[in-house]
């Protein structure tokens, strides 16, 4: 027990330095219209590390740390059941996305680390996996230096889509989007979205909102939650 309460200690701080931090490599205005996405390389962050007009932002790349060892449940029960399996990949189908994910982990600093290319999407291994309890969290790019990343088209997203992900053994879990909300930084859910649930559930991040041009920051965070289809 003792492990799942270190779990998601780290977790809610991985979340807490998303909200605060939240810098992608890329050019905020070249990924579209409102659009966020998360730190081109480093610590969890969701803006470009050049602005819509090539101001650097403040995010850069970090070193990463050995995430934590334990899995989100493997002090409650440890069967595949409460732990869920690794994801590999991530479908969108409504957005035209079909992704491999990649393994993301705390940062140094103790931000949750994010992709380094901006064409990269990546899960969180201090979280949720698919089958298990807890939310699995992925996270990329909207946008980068040279256009739209990945994420690009998240705000595409409404209740009622479905997202799969496709776990390392071939298993699938369908999921069903509940809600989509765009929420200031300084106001991000952190708990809601990092914290222990009873039941498998599923987030995408990314930077929404407005391009700071001073802070070299996006303003917002958008935050897909999502549910097993049934």
């Amino acid at each position: 027990m003792r492990a799942r309460r270190l779990l998601v200690v780290a977790a809610v701080v991985a979340g807490a330095s998303l909200l605060t931090a939240c810098a992608v490599g890329g050019d905020g205005g070249a990924g579209g219209a409102g659009g966020g996405g998360a730190n081109s390389g480093g610590t969890v962050s969701a803006e470009p590390s050049t602005g819509p007009t090539g101001t650097d932002a403040t995010g850069s790349p970090e070193s990463s740390t050995t995430p934590p060892a334990a899995g989100p449940d493997a002090a409650v029960g440890g069967s595949a059941l409460t732990i869920g399996v690794a994801p590999a990949r991530v479908d969108v189908p409504a957005i035209g996305l079909s992704e491999p994910l990649i393994d993301l982990g705390i940062a140094a600093d103790g931000a949750m680390e994010v992709p380094t290319d901006a064409d990269d999407v990546g899960w969180f291994t201090g979280g949720g996996r698919p089958g298990g309890r807890g939310p699995t969290v992925v996270a990329a790019h909207v946008d980068s230096a040279t256009g739209p990343a990945v994420f690009a088209r998240l705000d595409e997203v409404v209740v009622g889509d479905e997202v799969t992900l496709t776990d390392v053994e071939g298993g699938t879990v369908a999921y069903v989007v509940t809600e989509v909300v765009d929420v200031p930084k300084a106001e991000f859910p952190t708990a809601r979205v990092f914290g222990a649930q009873p039941t498998d559930q599923l987030r995408l991040i990314t930077c929404g909102g407005v391009f700071d041009r001073g802070s070299g920051h996006y303003d917002q965070n958008r935050v897909v939650f999502a549910e097993p289809v049934g």
